[in-house]
């Protein structure tokens, strides 16, 4: 679906049609689907030192340094993306030129794993455009890496991904990008292109819903936005609380507040307060998915402070709002096998891996664990390996191959194993360590 005119004449009058308010709060409401709400605390990206320390402590223009930036700010691995200069006519100075149709500018290969970013040389004359384009070619990747089809074709592509980059925290930026002078340092005017150009009132209003999202209406990155543009985001602000719609919903934002600070009680080993976080949600939402993952947290803190009992019973209640739960799933069949009921346990397994939305790395670990219980050795060292072969990290791995090991007979292997549980702050791991009389 093509919206916008985006030939038409800009101003710096806010208007906005219903078109395209729906267009924008359709596509923000994916997006807070997928990612939840934005985290009010963290800040816009801004083009100075302290978001690009590589960037500007050279002092040369170099792709690869806003490459390193941008991997940072992204959470890309540096590995998995390779960034290489091309040159053409634009390169050479002093020369006019006329490009009939769409010019070649920046643009990414999008193999997961194997990132390549292609530049044009004449990009190098501007570390700003060269920048702003590296972050639209970033924003592809990371919705790559987060498994999501976007590419719809058209303008419609271009246009999302100006959304979702906002939504990663780069409004700011971005609205700086449409009102760039594009003029290189030789004096030749320049029309990079930047994908769909998004016309101002609706970036005005995309910036608008955003904060919105955030529950903030006065949100002090306004102060970051160019001056001649600060006037339209807050005619833009103005008009939604006017006309406010429903994508902000304060008891879901309390429900995701209440569910960061379990996580943070669990990162912290505080069980008992991460259980009471998420118990509080179970009060104020009547959302079932979120009492599905509410239900599967709690069973999997219960499982880890040994009360499978109740464990299998939060997982059981997240499966009864969710039967294709994976990672309900997956936990279950790892409580009822930890607790000697075999065959059940990997039934929910075979569930989990039949759902397509569990973590298989945890799946191989306990899968894993299921025959070493049948004293199926050789299965149980194939799918041990198959867990650390996804090179993510799996909670309690390292403990139970050092059990594994341990039951084989390899002692000192084992103790490495525990060593590495213990660095990882499994409490389980230091335990077993004093009880074997090795730390």
């Amino acid at each position: 679906m093509k919206i916008f005119d985006i030939n038409g004449k800009a101003n710096n009058q806010f208007k906005i049609t219903d078109g395209d308010r729906l267009w924008v709060e359709e596509n923000f409401r994916w997006l807070k689907d997928v990612f939840g709400y934005p985290n009010k605390l963290e800040q816009q990206v801004l083009l100075n030192e302290k978001f690009f320390p590589a960037t500007f402590g050279s002092p040369i223009v170099d792709a690869d340094d806003v490459v390193d930036d941008l991997c940072v700010l992204f959470g890309i691995s540096r590995d998995t993306v390779n960034c290489e200069v091309t040159a053409d006519l634009r390169s050479v100075q002093d020369v006019p030129h006329q490009v009939e149709g769409k010019s070649f500018v920046c643009e990414a290969d999008l193999t997961p794993g194997a990132y390549r970013i292609f530049v044009s040389r004449g990009l190098l004359n501007s570390r700003d455009l060269l920048t702003y384009n590296l972050i639209y070619e970033f924003i592809r990747i990371r919705l790559t890496e987060s498994d999501l089809e976007f590419d719809v074709g058209g303008d419609d592509t271009g246009l999302f991904i100006y959304l979702a980059g906002i939504y990663y925290g780069f409004g700011v930026l971005l609205a700086g990008n449409l009102l760039h002078p594009q003029v290189n340092t030789n004096h030749w005017e320049i029309k990079w292109n930047h994908g769909a150009v998004m016309p101002t009132s609706v970036m005005a209003f995309s910036l608008a819903t955003y904060a919105n999202l955030t529950g903030e209406d006065d949100p002090a990155w306004k102060d970051d936005l160019a001056p001649d543009f600060q006037k339209m985001f807050a005619d833009a602000i103005s008009y939604l609380r006017e006309h406010p719609n429903n994508l902000y919903d304060p008891m879901e934002v309390k429900s995701n507040e209440l569910f960061n600070e379990a996580n943070d009680h669990f990162d912290n080993n505080e069980l008992e307060a991460a259980i009471a976080a998420l118990q509080k949600i179970l009060f104020i939402t009547n959302d079932d998915v979120m009492r599905a993952d509410v239900f599967n947290n709690m069973g999997y803190y219960y499982m880890r402070k040994k009360n499978y009992a109740m464990g299998i019973s939060n997982f059981r209640k997240a499966l009864a709002l969710g039967p294709e739960f994976g990672y309900a799933n997956d936990n279950l069949g790892y409580a009822l096998i930890v607790t000697g009921d075999l065959e059940e346990g990997k039934v929910y397994l075979d569930k989990a891996i039949a759902s397509g939305n569990s973590d298989i790395a945890y799946t191989f670990r306990n899968l894993a664990l299921y025959y070493q219980r049948k004293k199926a050795f050789d299965l149980a060292e194939e799918f041990f390996q198959k867990s650390f072969g996804q090179h993510s990290s799996v909670d309690l791995l390292e403990f139970h191959y050092a059990e594994f090991l341990l039951e084989q007979g390899d002692t000192a292997k084992a103790r490495t194993y525990f060593m590495k549980s213990a660095d990882k702050a499994e409490h389980e791991a230091t335990d077993r360590l004093h009880e074997l009389g090795w730390m």
